[in-house]
């Protein structure tokens, strides 16, 4: 009986060690987002992305292991797009070329 109740305890504290870790990394994605890392940082930003769906996709099957550590990967590569992001200057980038738009 003990054991049942410490597995339930267990599920308790990963379902709210994974809440807390899917928090920091979506506002960490929402700061890249901010920086326009979709397109100064791609790789990192999509990384991040990508790996946050698949947390949440984790947690809603309950195996908060998988999603803590999706979640702490989409956080480090969050934080490494809004540091991309921030390095690259906006007239590095390409321009924009609309059709039809005379210069």
């Amino acid at each position: 009986m003990l054991v049942g109740l410490g597995a339930l305890g267990g599920m308790g504290c990963g379902n709210a060690l994974y809440a807390a870790r899917v928090t920091q990394a979506s506002e960490e994605l929402a700061r890249a987002e901010q920086l326009d890392a979709a397109a100064r940082a791609p790789y990192e930003y999509h990384y991040a992305l990508e790996h946050l769906r698949k947390a949440r996709t984790e947690a809603l099957e309950a195996d908060y292991s998988a999603a803590i550590s999706l979640a702490q990967v989409a956080f480090d590569y969050a934080s490494r797009a809004i540091q991309q992001a921030q390095r690259v200057a906006p007239s590095v980038m390409a321009p924009t070329v609309v059709p039809g738009a005379t210069p």
